[in-house]
């Protein structure tokens, strides 16, 4: 507030509007008796008296409601500081409690106290509607409910969009093929997903549409699909999985895991063939073409092979083809790469 300014205009434009009534209307006075009490002043001087009063009347006005301003910027300065505070011990994990003044800033305070991750434990009664609106659709989603996020503008990769596609997924995974048709509109874990879920049950002329989404892992979780289905004529040729392989760079453990699923699944000629053909264009699948030749009891060949190699080299295959040749049957498994 003005004061300064405020005073100095209100004295000029008094003193003005008594001059003009005092030279230009009337020099005339006038008497006020109040019981035994009288007072006598000029014309002039009486209509300037209630502008006075008016001037002290709003000066006391300002000064009330400055103070009260004042009073309430001090008490949302004080609650900034505790949200600040507040953030700072979330931040840490180490969420404290704060005692808020400002009604609307308790809203929000609340939430942060109790920790931004432990939203279950918030009073969304006490909340800004807002921020109640979100709390619940994070619980939607962490209760495995698909919502309609639409309205909000959240980046694919944000973890509750994700969980939220997820969802979906799960919910309704016959439209898996849905979120394939637009990979790019999705973070690379939805598609990922998408994708293990449409090759849980889809014919190979379907999996043929999205080849080049299919990575090891899903090419692994394609073939322990069709393992826990039991399925006696699998619904994926090799030949697709050899077209599959030829376009990633499998490590020499990726071809171990793929030799133990497909010496189940299909096979020992056909598993036998697919990894003569695949040796041949990739050395790193000499390990799983000695797995499947011992699997499927080739001992000698399996030893004819690895006699060929350097000394040093296939120590772990070479002692478990001595334990085979000796009788002794130790799982398979043993020579898979462990995690």
């Amino acid at each position: 507030m003005y004061f300064k300014r405020y005073t100095l205009a209100s004295i000029v434009l008094m003193a003005a509007v008594g001059a003009f009534v005092h030279y230009m209307i009337t020099k005339d006075t006038f008497t006020l008796e109040v019981k035994s009490i009288s007072v006598t002043l000029p014309i002039a001087v009486w209509i300037v008296i209630p502008m006075g009063i008016l001037y002290l009347a709003s000066i006391f006005h300002m000064i009330y409601y400055g103070f009260k301003g004042y009073l309430q910027k001090r008490r949302i300065e004080r609650d900034i500081a505790k949200l600040s505070d507040a953030l700072y011990w979330d931040i840490l994990k180490a969420p404290r409690r704060h005692a808020y003044d400002d009604k609307e800033i308790r809203k929000i305070g609340i939430v942060l106290d109790l920790g931004c991750e432990n939203f279950s434990a918030v009073d969304k009664n006490q909340c800004d509607e807002r921020v109640k609106e979100a709390l619940e659709l994070i619980e939607a989603i962490e209760r495995g409910e698909f919502v309609d996020m639409k309205k909000i503008a959240l980046d694919k990769s944000n973890p509750y969009v994700i969980k939220n596609w997820l969802n979906f997924l799960k919910s309704e995974p016959e439209r898996a093929e849905e979120i394939l048709r637009k990979p790019e509109a999705f973070d690379k874990a939805v598609v990922h997903e998408a994708m293990k879920t449409l090759v849980k049950n889809a014919s190979q002329q379907q999996i043929e549409k999205y080849k080049d989404m299919i990575d090891i892992d899903i090419l692994i979780y394609l073939l322990d699909s069709m393992k826990e289905r039991g399925e006696k004529r699998p619904r994926i040729g090799l030949d697709f999985i050899d077209a599959i392989l030829d376009s990633l760079e499998p490590s020499e453990e990726d071809y171990l895991q793929i030799a133990q699923r497909l010496s189940k699944l299909y096979t020992p000629d056909g598993v036998l063939r697919f990894f003569e053909r695949v040796v041949a264009r990739d050395e790193k699948a000499f390990k799983g073409y000695i797995f499947v030749l011992i699997e499927f009891e080739m001992l000698d060949k399996a030893n004819e092979l690895l006699q060929d190699t350097a000394r040093g080299e296939y120590l772990d295959f070479k002692a478990f083809l001595d334990l085979r040749k000796a009788g002794k049957h130790y799982p398979m498994d043993l020579l898979l790469p462990r995690c």
